[in-house]
């Protein structure tokens, strides 16, 4: 590789890296909060659903539990899926010939 071509991948590296302090980039923000927002929803959620499931068990109807902790869990597995999709990076095409 030649030093102009690695010249010029460390600046297009160093224009897209994001500083510490700095917020999301522009256009992104109520993005940001929406997901936020769903997130403490769904983990509102969670929580009573937990809630429910400990009053049950604590008042004999253990058999009743199982289905709330699948439903918790599938909340969770969602969770996780959301970050997933939130930390990948998108795929740029380049055209042309090296």
């Amino acid at each position: 590789m030649s030093d102009e071509s690695t010249h010029q991948t460390a600046v297009a590296a160093e224009s897209h890296a994001v500083e510490p302090g700095e917020g999301p980039p522009p256009g992104q923000g109520p993005l940001v909060l929406l997901a936020l927002s769903i997130g403490m929803i769904l983990m509102g959620i969670q929580l009573w659903l937990l809630t429910v499931a400990l009053d049950l068990y604590l008042g004999g109807s253990g058999r009743d539990v199982w289905q709330l902790a699948i439903v918790s869990g599938a909340i969770f597995l969602g969770g996780l899926g959301v970050i997933w999709l939130i930390r990948r990076r998108p795929r740029v095409r380049r055209r042309g010939g090296s």
